[in-house]
C-alpha cells in the first residue's frame, strides 16, 4: 500500500491506511482496531498513557516510530491454534475456517464454549496448521495434507488447571468482543485492594501481605503452566496490580488477580456496582468538568480521580481529569467528611483548549476583566499566561541570545512597559535575580555616570583643559572608576593626558586592577605546613574507618589551602613532606582496624575466627606480622 509496515497481526501498524482502502467494511479505524485485533485485550489492563499511546501506534503511521509490540508482553501463541468444534461451525456458517482471537493467548490452550483443548497440528499426520507470521492458515476442516479435523475431540480432565483456564479463556472472550463494559479498572481496585485489606488508609499498598496471599492462592505449578515465572513476581505486586502508574502490563496476571478476588473479570461490572454506596473520598463520581470553554463544561464526565494521603496536613487530595478538554484540577477532603467540596477546588492544568481560547480572546481585543470572566480563571492568571504566550510568540519571531545588547535592550524596554520585574522575567524567561541586576546597574548610570557625561559635554563647549575637567570629576564623582572615566571623557583624551602626566597622574586616578602580588612562597609554605600538621594530629585522635589517604587529609584542609597543594606542590616542599608523613600505610591501616572488625564480626555472626577475617576485603594478601597481631588479639579477647 505504499508504506514500510512490518507484518505484525495481533498488533498490526497503519491501520488507518487500510481503513482508507475500504471505507465501505470499517467506517473508521477504532472499527478495525476493536474487531480486528488483540488492542481491546491488552488495552483492558493499561493506564490511560499507555492505552493512547497502544492506540496511536497501531492506527497511525509514524516512521521510525519503535513497533506497539515493545508496550505490551510477548503472551500469543507464535502457532495458530484451533478449536475443532469452532472450526466446523465455522464451515457452516461462512463457508470457511476463520482464526479465532480467543484461542490465540498462548498459556490459555482451552476453548471456553465448547470445554475442549485446542490443537495447532493435525493429530493425525502433525503437520502445522499455520504460524502467526506464517502465509499459509487453515480455510477448512482439512488439514493441508487432507485430514479430517471436525471430528478430533480432545476433552479436558477436571482439574483445578484446566477449570481455572476455561474460566480465563471465557473471560478473554468477553473482552475481546466488547461483552463486558467497564467504566475504569483502577478505580475499582482501589476498591477492592482497601476492602481486601492490601491498603493503609493513606493509600500505601500492603505488597507483602498480598504478594504471599497471592503465592498461597496459585501453587508454582499453576503459575509455570499459565506461562508465570514465580521468582520473578515482584515483591511490590500489590503496587504493580492496583496502581495505574505502576501496572503490570500482563493481562494474564491481572486476570488471575481478578478471578481470586471476585471470581473474575466477568464480575467487575456486579462489583462496581454493588459497592457504589460505599463512602469513599469524594464520593463515587463521576464529577464535573470545571472548563467554561469545554463542551462538557459542568456536566459530570470524569469517571474516575487519582488519590494519596498528605501527611502533613492530614487530608485526602485527588486530582481530576477531563478526557475532552485535558484540564486537571485538585481537591482536597479530611477523614469523617469525604464527600466532594467545591470550594477545595484548584485548577492544575488549563488544558490546550483553554489556552487556544485565551489566545482567541485576546486577539479579539477584549478586556482582561472580559477575559477572565469566560475563561473562569481570575485576572492574575490570566495576566501571567498572556504574558508567557507573548514573549513566546516574539522569541519565535525573533530569537534573542541572553546577554546579548539586543537582549538587554529588550530588557529595559520590556520593564518600562510592565514596571515590574516579575512580569520582565517572566516575559524574558529568566530570573527576577537578573533582571533586578540590569535595573540596578541601569539605575547607576543613571544617576552618576550620566549626569557626569552631560556636565562634561557642556563643560567642553567652554573649552576647558582635560586635567581640569579631569580634576572636578574625581571631586564631584569620587566613586567613579577608570573606565567610567573613559566613557565620559573619551579613551583618547586620557589616554594623551596620562602620558604627558606620567606617574603624576597615576597617584591620583582609581585603581585600574586588583594589583596582584606573588606570595612570599617561603612564608605560606611555613604557615600551611602547621595547618596540616594540626589537622592531621586531630585525625588521628579520632580516626575514620577508612585508610587514611591523600585526600582524607586535602579534604580537611581550607579551598584555598587544598587547591595550593594540588596546583603548586613544588612551591611547598616541607607542608608536601608534612602531609607524606601523615599518609597511613596498609598495613597500618589493618592494624589499627583489628579490634573494629572483631567487634562486627561478633555483632553479625556472634563469633569470630581468624579465617573468617582474613577472608574479608580488607584483610586479604595481609601481611604474617598482621596475621600474627589478629592471632593474638583474638587471644586476649577469649581470656
Amino acid at each position: 500500500m505504499g508504506i514500510n509496515s512490518r507484518r505484525v497481526p495481533f498488533l498490526p501498524h497503519n491501520l488507518e491506511v487500510l481503513q482508507r482502502k475500504v471505507p465501505s467494511l470499517f467506517p473508521d479505524s477504532d472499527t478495525l482496531l476493536l474487531q480486528h485485533t488483540f488492542y481491546p485485550f491488552f488495552a483492558a489492563f493499561l493506564s490511560d498513557v499507555n492505552r493512547d499511546e497502544l492506540r496511536s501506534r497501531m492506527i497511525v503511521y509514524r516512521q521510525g516510530e519503535k513497533y506497539a509490540t515493545v508496550l505490551i508482553p510477548p503472551i500469543i501463541s507464535k502457532d495458530v491454534r484451533y478449536c475443532t468444534q469452532c472450526i466446523t461451525e465455522d464451515e457452516e456458517r461462512f463457508g470457511e475456517v476463520y482464526i479465532h482471537r480467543s484461542h490465540q493467548i498462548g498459556s490459555i490452550d482451552v476453548c471456553h464454549k465448547h470445554r475442549c483443548v485446542l490443537i495447532s497440528q493435525c493429530p493425525e499426520c502433525e503437520v502445522s496448521l499455520g504460524q502467526l507470521y506464517g502465509t499459509i492458515f487453515l480455510g477448512s476442516t482439512h488439514c493441508p495434507n487432507g485430514h479430517e479435523l471436525s471430528g478430533t475431540i480432545d476433552t479436558l480432565h477436571q482439574d483445578e488447571i484446566m477449570q481455572l483456564k476455561l474460566r480465563i479463556s471465557k473471560d478473554v472472550y468477553q473482552i475481546l468482543n466488547g461483552e463486558i463494559k467497564i467504566g475504569d479498572l483502577f478505580y475499582i481496585y482501589n476498591l477492592l485492594a482497601r476492602e481486601m485489606g492490601y491498603q493503609h488508609p493513606d493509600g500505601r499498598y500492603m505488597n507483602q501481605k498480598f504478594h504471599e496471599k497471592f503465592l498461597q492462592r496459585y501453587s508454582p505449578r499453576t503459575l509455570e503452566e499459565l506461562g508465570l515465572i514465580p521468582d520473578l513476581l515482584e515483591k511490590r505486586s500489590a503496587l504493580q496490580i492496583f496502581s495505574e502508574k505502576n501496572a503490570i502490563r500482563n493481562p494474564i496476571v491481572h486476570m488471575l488477580v481478578l478471578d481470586w478476588l471476585i471470581g473474575g473479570y466477568g464480575q467487575l461490572h456486579k462489583y462496581e456496582s454493588a459497592h457504589k454506596k460505599t463512602p469513599i473520598p469524594f464520593g463515587n463520581g463521576p464529577w464535573p468538568c470545571i472548563n467554561k470553554v469545554c463542551a462538557k463544561y459542568a456536566q459530570n464526565v470524569i469517571t474516575s480521580n487519582k488519590q494519596h494521603y498528605c501527611y502533613s496536613t492530614k487530608r485526602i487530595r485527588g486530582r481530576f481529569l477531563c478526557k475532552h478538554c485535558k484540564m486537571e484540577y485538585r481537591s482536597s477532603c479530611v477523614d469523617g467528611q469525604l464527600e466532594f467540596d467545591f470550594a477545595t477546588v484548584k485548577v492544575v492544568e488549563y488544558g490546550p483548549l483553554w489556552h487556544e481560547q485565551l489566545v482567541i480572546e485576546y486577539n479579539k481585543g477584549k478586556s482582561m476583566n472580559n477575559i477572565a470572566a469566560s475563561l473562569g480563571a481570575n485576572r492574575s492568571t490570566i495576566k501571567k499566561y498572556l504574558l508567557l504566550y507573548m514573549g513566546k510568540k516574539v522569541n519565535q519571531e525573533h530569537p534573542l541570545t541572553k546577554g546579548s545588547l539586543n537582549w538587554i535592550h529588550k530588557l529595559y524596554l520590556t520593564y518600562d512597559q510592565t514596571q515590574s520585574i516579575n512580569e520582565t522575567s517572566i516575559l524574558l524567561h529568566t530570573s527576577k535575580s537578573v533582571v533586578t541586576r540590569y535595573i540596578n546597574e541601569r539605575e547607576k548610570y543613571e544617576k552618576e555616570i550620566l549626569p557626569a557625561m552631560k556636565e562634561a559635554a557642556v563643560t567642553s563647549e567652554v573649552e576647558v583643559e582635560p586635567r581640569a575637567k579631569l580634576m572636578e570629576l574625581l571631586e564631584r564623582f569620587p566613586g567613579l572608576s577608570r573606565s567610567d572615566l573613559r566613557k565620559i571623557m573619551g579613551s583618547k583624551i586620557l589616554s594623551k593626558l596620562m602620558k604627558e602626566e606620567g606617574n603624576g597622574l597615576e597617584n591620583i586616578l582609581p585603581l585600574t586592577d586588583h594589583p596582584f602580588k606573588s606570595p612570599l612562597w617561603e612564608e605560606e609554605d611555613t604557615k600551611l605546613m602547621l595547618v596540616i600538621k594540626e589537622v592531621c594530629q586531630q585525625l588521628y585522635k579520632n580516626p575514620p574507618n577508612k585508610q587514611i589517604k591523600r585526600y582524607t587529609i586535602l579534604n580537611l584542609l581550607s579551598t584555598k589551602d587544598k587547591a595550593r597543594i594540588i596546583r603548586y606542590s613544588e612551591k611547598l616542599p616541607r607542608s608536601t613532606n608534612m602531609l607524606d608523613q601523615y599518609l597511613e600505610s596498609t598495613e597500618h591501616y589493618q592494624l589499627r582496624m583489628i579490634p573494629h572488625t572483631v567487634a562486627l564480626h561478633k555483632k553479625h555472626y556472634g563469633n569470630t575466627t581468624l579465617p573468617m577475617i582474613l577472608s574479608s576485603c580488607r584483610y586479604k594478601n595481609c601481611s604474617q606480622q598482621v596475621q600474627l597481631s589478629i592471632q593474638e588479639y583474638l587471644r586476649s579477647k577469649e581470656l
